[in-house]
């Protein structure tokens, strides 16, 4: 885009991917952890949440938003109506780079004692202040779901990391190419040679072995197969009868190792 002034400007895309939609969580005030090993839901005293709201779970750029939204009653609007605003919100970026800021526990901790509750930490957009507050879910499928889009997002920052490491690999390794065809003065521009083909030739003095399956020649003492066909036998059959052809083949043997079947009458 160009602005008044005729210089390029550009302007920054912010793409946005919901990842998760529940219409029915529970918001709990927690006390402060009793011991190291995590929070506990018993302590929550979960009879009585603090509010009944929504959660939506969206990426934004690099962050992971957490959205807690609540109801209220619209101002201007008939009796009985609402409107959604937000309740409280935590904003999750996690830093693979970065040691201090690649653990998601730092924002989502499962309490120990249930599966599906959580502490989640949440910060004031105004004060700055951060504070944990309790999160539980009615369903335990919600609760998996939650935990399945955090894993989610963390993994398409892995999948992006390595994509950009490649890249750069990539961009690296034609950089190095035309510093060489510089130094010999050919003046090759690499960046416009195709990239170099997989060779499926044969090197020199490489052989390329095929096995074929083929059928075993039958022995020289056994009778020919005959066409008229019928029932099979433990022994070695004798001659044909002159009974007239059946409509059926018989059947040939493909290992002279094996039992020989052969035909006779009922």
């Amino acid at each position: 885009m160009s602005d008044s002034g005729g210089n390029d400007t550009d302007e920054r895309v912010v793409i946005e991917q919901r990842l998760l939609k529940i219409d029915e969580i529970f918001i709990y005030r927690i006390p402060p952890m009793r011991s190291a090993d995590g929070h506990r839901a018993e302590d929550w005293n979960l009879a009585k949440p603090l509010a009944t709201c929504s959660l939506v779970v969206a990426r934004r750029d690099n962050d992971l938003c957490v959205n807690i939204m609540a109801e209220r009653p619209k101002e201007g609007a008939p009796r009985g109506a609402t409107e959604n605003y937000l309740f409280a919100q935590s904003n999750i970026r996690v830093d693979l780079a970065d040691p201090s800021h690649n653990k998601i526990e730092h924002w989502v901790n499962p309490v120990v004692d249930s599966s599906r509750y959580f502490a989640l930490r949440i910060k004031d957009g105004k004060s700055g202040r951060e504070a944990f507050i309790g999160v539980g879910f009615r369903e335990r499928t919600d609760a998996v779901n939650f935990r399945m889009s955090i894993e989610d997002y963390i993994n398409s920052l892995k999948r992006e990391e390595k994509a950009a490491e490649l890249q750069r690999e990539f961009e690296q390794s034609l950089s190095v190419g035309e510093k060489s065809s510089s130094k010999g003065g050919g003046g090759v521009d690499v960046a416009k040679l195709p990239l170099p083909k997989s060779s499926l030739s044969l090197a020199e003095g490489e052989k390329m072995h095929i096995n074929i399956k083929s059928k075993r020649a039958k022995p020289a003492n056994q009778s020919p197969k005959s066409k008229t066909g019928g029932l099979i036998g433990l022994k070695k059959p004798p001659p044909p009868p002159d009974a007239s052809p059946a409509s059926d083949d018989g059947i040939s043997t493909t290992n002279s190792n094996e039992v020989e079947w052969g035909e006779f009458e009922g």
